[in-house]
């Protein structure tokens, strides 16, 4: 509803809005009305369904769910053990020293990025980068 309100020289609109216009809104408002009592139904709808569904849900997670989490801590307790012992007592080096190698090759990347190694870097590709041009310098 666009509507365009002229007004006089006084300042006051031209003329208040019609009787169509009035029902026009009326009707807009009823319509949103409906529109909102039908959204909260079906949200009121949504929740009752989870209402009935999660209490059995629910049951099933504390008679199924907790007890194998229990056997899985229970297990995860009693072979850990084991696992550091064979994994500290193995006689290659395995991960551990490739990821000291991989570690190492990181820092020294680190380093190789700092300012005073790429600028001598750069010079040493080109020694004359070092002179200033002649036009700027000093007699």
């Amino acid at each position: 509803m666009t509507t365009s309100t002229e007004f006089t020289s006084a300042g006051a609109p031209e003329e208040p809005p019609s009787a169509t216009e009035k029902l026009e809104e009326e009707a807009w408002l009823a319509g949103a009305a409906v529109a909102v009592a039908i959204r909260g139904a079906e949200v009121a709808a949504i929740v009752l369904l989870g209402l009935l569904i999660v209490p059995p849900l629910a049951i099933l997670a504390v008679l199924v769910v907790g007890p194998l989490l229990v056997i899985a801590l229970i297990a995860a307790v009693v072979t850990t053990p084991f696992l550091l012992v064979r994994h500290f007592r193995s006689p290659h080096g395995g991960h551990v020293s490739l990821f000291a190698h991989r570690l190492r090759m990181a820092g020294r990347a680190l380093v190789d990025l700092a300012p005073h190694r790429i600028d001598a870097a750069a010079r040493s590709v080109d020694p004359g980068r070092d002179r200033k041009p002649p036009f700027i310098r000093s007699a």
